[in-house]
């Protein structure tokens, strides 16, 4: 009888993935191109992406654990005898630091577990004159240079982003802790920063001037993820057991994976990767479900679409220059550059002559689960209702009953207390937008032909629905907006087109709902 296959869940110790014998997706040939062409390394990617897990492999591979690696890429690519060279791993994950001692405490704990081990010389108060004093210490001690590995370095600074004042204080406090490693640089032989953005404003990077960027790197954009390849090659008998457990095909059950936790990408070579928290999480537990969006809500981006003008709901598409991109802006004003280093949009395309990209977001867990989170904090709507709603809707579209899908939508928002802002046209378009998205429709808004702009096009499974509204007038004349400006004409033009439905919708300001509507 076959072992049964374990898979890593929550574990993100190379060492323990390796001695419980766990599924292990061989990302080590990227350690061996990094540690033989580089020093100073800095890997910007979203929450639960390997980040950790990576900085593990690199942990134990200083160390010269090389009984782990037996089989590995990185064994067979570096055959000579390995070293074991100290290690400092400062692991910022795992901590709230809107408590204002939370940083000193987390990185007072690490220099008590080094100095522990490689000793203390003197009585040095600060925690950067430390951290230089115990790098020096530990490279004296074993004859080595010394591996600095920071995980998550800007999780201090994102944490208390809203509190100004301690944002401030944990810069000036990363400020100094990280400029030691400039000063420290005969005594290093790796260093490797991981985070979610980059946060210029610390002065690391600027201190650490040869510090080499791959997040946007086409050599490095599956260094964390998993590629088509890896699944098929690493979870062929798991996509086996997720489809037997929702009673579909394999083929089928990689379909689902792929357009659930698919279509991340990392550099302008637009190599697809799937989210691997999510991927392990589904094989697992052999469901289908937005386990990443739910480790983890984007309250704060949330927050930032009210502050920066909730006119601009929709991300898709969003056009960014390559220098921006590049910036690691997280923090700024510029949602969309905060939204692609936080997971919650990708890059979808690469203009080369413009050197910009566009992004999108990345599959439908992603896009469903950001879109529910606006309806449910921005909009103030029922959770538990938001579910039902969005499940019955799906149904009526599944059946080309656009007449149902505009009754469920009218009983719905009967029953929603609106803001102010609703006795707009314009809002009510939002409204319905993030209710397609949520259905998973594609959708645009506003889209422009030779005549004019259309409202709404919402590209269902089994038709196109031409959607254009009117405030305070009738159906009739939404529709008839439609036929005199040719709304319909570029989808007739296509090869094998879809059938094309028109519809008129008027929304009345003594209702605050939709009163009634026109098919054709």
């Amino acid at each position: 009888m076959a072992a049964e296959v374990k898979y890593p869940i929550g574990d993100q110790s190379f060492g323990e993935i390796i001695r419980n014998e766990c599924v292990y997706v061989d990302k080590t040939a990227y350690i061996h191109k990094m540690v033989a062409e580089g020093k100073y390394y800095f890997l910007s990617r979203p929450r639960r992406f390997g980040k950790s897990l990576l900085v593990s492999t690199l942990e134990e591979y200083f160390r010269g654990n090389r009984e782990l690696f037996r089989g590995l890429a990185i064994d067979r690519l570096e055959p000579e005898e390995w070293r074991s060279r100290p290690v400092l791993h400062l692991d910022l994950n795992g901590k709230d630091y809107t408590n204002p001692s939370a940083l000193y405490e987390q990185l007072e704990m690490h220099l008590d577990n080094w100095e522990a081990t490689y000793g203390r010389n003197g009585n040095v108060p600060s925690v950067d004159n430390r951290f230089r004093e115990v790098i020096k210490s530990a490279y004296v001690k074993t004859g080595c240079r010394v591996a600095v590995l920071i995980d998550e370095y800007d999780k201090p600074i994102i944490d208390v982003a809203d509190n100004k004042e301690l944002e401030a204080e944990h810069r000036r406090i990363l400020h100094d802790f990280y400029g030691v490693m400039k000063a420290s640089e005969d005594c290093l032989k790796f260093v490797f920063l991981t985070g979610v953005g980059k946060l210029g404003q610390i002065n690391v990077f600027s201190g650490l001037n040869n510090l080499t960027d791959i997040s946007l790197d086409p050599r490095y954009s599956a260094i964390c993820g998993i590629t088509t390849g890896e699944l098929h090659d690493n979870f062929q008998e798991g996509i086996e057991d997720l489809g037997r457990g929702m009673g579909m095909s394999a083929d089928e059950a990689l379909s689902k994976l792929k357009k659930r936790y698919d279509g991340y990408h990392f550099s302008k070579d637009m190599v697809d990767i799937y989210n691997p928290f999510s991927v392990v999480k589904a094989i697992y537990s052999r469901d289908i479900r937005d386990f990443w969006f739910q480790s983890g809500t984007p309250t704060r981006l949330i927050n930032q679409f009210l502050q920066n003008d909730w006119g601009t709901p929709d991300l898709e598409g969003t056009v960014v220059s390559s220098s921006d991109l590049d910036s690691g802006d997280v923090l700024g004003s510029n949602l969309a550059l905060a939204c692609y280093y936080t997971g919650y949009l990708t890059i979808k395309g690469y203009n080369q002559r413009r050197e910009t990209y566009v992004l999108g977001y990345p599959n439908i867990e992603v896009r469903k689960g950001f879109f529910k989170n606006l309806m449910e904090t921005v909009r103030g709507w029922d959770s538990n209702r938001v579910n039902n709603f969005v499940y019955t809707l799906h149904d009526f579209i599944d059946d080309d009953d656009i007449d149902g899908f505009l009754h469920e939508l009218q009983s719905f928002l009967a029953g929603i207390p609106y803001m102010s802002d609703t006795n707009k046209e314009s809002q009510w378009q939002k409204d319905i937008l993030i209710i397609a998205r949520l259905v998973g429709m594609n959708v645009d808004v506003e889209r422009r032909t030779s005549h004019g702009r259309m409202d709404m096009v919402l590209d269902g499974p089994k038709a196109i629905y031409i959607l254009e509204f009117k405030y305070d007038s009738t159906p009739e004349k939404a529709l008839a907006q439609i036929d005199e400006k040719d709304y319909a004409l570029p989808f007739e033009n296509t090869v094998n087109p879809k059938p094309v439905v028109k519809v008129g919708v008027n929304i009345s300001p003594e209702t605050r709902n939709i009163d009634g509507w026109q098919i054709a």
